[in-house]
C-alpha cells in the first residue's frame, strides 16, 4: 500500500515541503495562463505561453538530468526552488507594467527552471527511502500533486477574481518557502562511487540505458502520445473556459479544478494499490490513454458547461492514471546512478511534448475555434494510440 511511504521519517519531512510547493506550481501555471488570456484575448497566445513554459524541457531536460546524477541532489533542489521564488517575485513586482513580450519571457524563464526542477524532484524523493519503497513514494507524491491540481486552480481563480493576478503570484511565492526549510533537514541516499566521465558521455550513457530497456522504451512511446494531445488540451483551458463558455477566471478555476478532481481520483486509487504495476506496463494504461483521447473530443463537442466539466474531469483522470503508472513502472527498478538521466528523458516526453500540443491546439483554435480544435486533436490522439496498440506495445 502506497501510504506505507509515510513510515519513513525523511519522506514525511519531504512530503511537508512538497505539499506546499506543488500548490505553488499549480497557482503559477493557472495565473500565467490567465494573464496571457487577459492581456490578449488570444487562444494562440495562451498556447504560446503554455508552450514556452514547457518547451525548454525538450532541449535542456536531458542536460539537467546529467547534472542531477552528478550534483548533490539537495543543493540542486535548493537552486531550482530558489530560482522559481525569484522569478515569480520579479513577475509579481513587474505585473502592472507587463506586456505580452514580458509574459513570454516570464514563461520561458519558468520553463528553463522547470526543466531542471523535474529531474531533481523525481530523483530526490526515491533517494530518501529504501529501494522497495520507491513505487509507494511515486504514488503518494502523485496523489499530492493531483490534490494540488484540484484545490489550487479553484482557489487561484477565486483569488484572481477577488484580488487580482499579482496577489495570486505572491501566494505562490509563499508556498515555495516551506520546501526550502525542509531541504535543510533531508539526507538523501548517496550515489554509488563511479569514475568521472565527460558530460556528453554521461548523457549518451543515459540515452543508451533507456534505449536498451524495453520497459523504458515502451513507456516513453505511450507517454509522448497522451502527453502531446491529452495534457496539451488541458493547457489551453483558459480558452475553453472564457473563449467558449464566457465563464471568466472563476470558470477557469472550476474547469481546471474538474481536471484536478479526475486526477485526484486516479491518484487516490493508485495510492491504495489499485492497478499497482511494478516494473511493467499493464493493458489498463493503454485503455486509459485511449479513453483520455476520446475525452478530449468530448471537451470540444460539449454543448453545455456541465458536460465540458465532466469531459475535462475524465481527461484529468486518464492523464494521471497513465502518468503515475508509467512513472512508477520506470522508477521501480531504476538504479540511483541513472535516475536523473532517465527521468529527464521521461520529462522530455511527459512535459516537453505538452508544449508542442498546447502550441498546436492553441494555434488551431485561432483558426477554427477551440471546440473544433479539440475535436481534431482528440481524433489524432485516438489514431496515434491505436497505432501504438497495433504496433505491438504489450500489456
Amino acid at each position: 500500500m502506497a501510504l506505507l511511504a509515510f513510515s519513513d521519517r525523511q519522506f514525511r519531512l519531504f512530503f511537508i515541503g512538497i505539499f506546499f510547493a506543488v500548490q505553488g506550481i499549480w497557482m503559477q501555471r493557472v495565473t500565467l495562463a490567465w494573464i496571457a488570456w487577459e492581456l490578449t484575448d488570444s487562444a494562440g497566445f495562451v498556447g504560446i505561453v503554455a508552450g514556452l513554459s514547457m518547451a525548454p524541457t525538450l532541449v535542456a531536460g536531458p542536460f539537467f538530468g546529467v547534472l542531477a546524477d552528478r550534483m548533490d541532489i539537495r543543493t540542486a533542489a535548493f537552486f531550482t526552488n530558489g530560482a522559481m521564488i525569484l522569478t515569480l517575485t520579479l513577475l509579481a513586482l513587474l505585473l502592472p507594467f507587463i506586456t505580452p513580450a514580458g509574459v513570454m519571457l516570464a514563461a520561458l524563464m519558468i520553463g528553463v527552471i522547470s526543466s531542471a526542477h523535474h529531474p531533481v524532484r523525481m530523483s530526490l524523493g526515491p533517494r530518501l527511502v529504501a529501494v522497495d519503497m520507491v513505487q509507494h513514494v511515486v504514488s503518494v507524491t502523485a496523489l499530492n500533486f493531483n490534490l494540488a491540481r484540484l484545490v489550487a486552480p479553484a482557489v487561484t481563480g477565486l483569488i484572481i477574481a477577488q484580488f487580482g493576478a499579482a496577489i495570486s503570484l505572491w501566494v505562490a511565492v509563499a508556498f515555495y518557502i516551506p520546501m526550502i526549510v525542509v531541504l535543510m533537514r533531508l539526507r538523501p541516499r548517496s550515489l554509488p562511487p563511479r569514475a568521472a566521465a565527460p558530460f556528453l558521455s554521461e548523457l549518451r550513457e543515459g540515452v543508451r540505458y533507456s534505449a536498451a530497456s524495453p520497459l523504458v522504451r515502451q513507456a516513453l512511446l505511450i507517454t509522448v502520445v497522451f502527453a502531446t494531445i491529452l495534457r496539451g488540451a488541458l493547457e489551453v483551458l483558459p480558452v475553453l473556459a472564457d473563449g467558449a463558455f464566457e465563464r471568466g477566471a472563476a470558470g477557469l478555476g472550476l474547469l481546471t479544478g474538474a481536471a484536478g478532481a479526475g486526477a485526484l481520483v486516479a491518484a487516490m486509487l493508485k495510492s491504495v494499490g489499485v492497478g499497482a504495476v511494478g516494473a511493467r506496463i499493464p493493458w489498463q494504461v493503454l485503455l486509459a490513454a485511449m479513453v483520455g483521447q476520446v475525452a478530449v473530443v468530448l471537451m470540444g463537442l460539449a454543448p453545455i458547461w456541465p458536460l465540458a466539466l465532466a469531459a475535462t474531469a475524465i481527461s484529468g483522470f486518464c492523464a494521471t492514471w497513465c502518468g503515475v503508472s508509467l512513472q512508477a513502472a520506470i522508477q521501480t527498478d531504476l538504479p540511483d546512478a541513472f535516475r536523473g538521466r532517465v527521468m529527464s528523458l521521461w520529462t522530455v516526453v511527459g512535459f516537453g511534448t505538452v508544449a508542442l500540443g498546447a502550441l498546436a491546439i492553441g494555434g488551431l483554435a485561432e483558426w477554427i475555434e477551440i471546440g473544433p480544435a479539440l475535436v481534431v486533436a482528440g481524433v489524432l490522439g485516438i489514431l496515434a494510440q491505436a497505432a501504438i496498440i497495433l504496433g505491438g506495445v504489450k500489456a
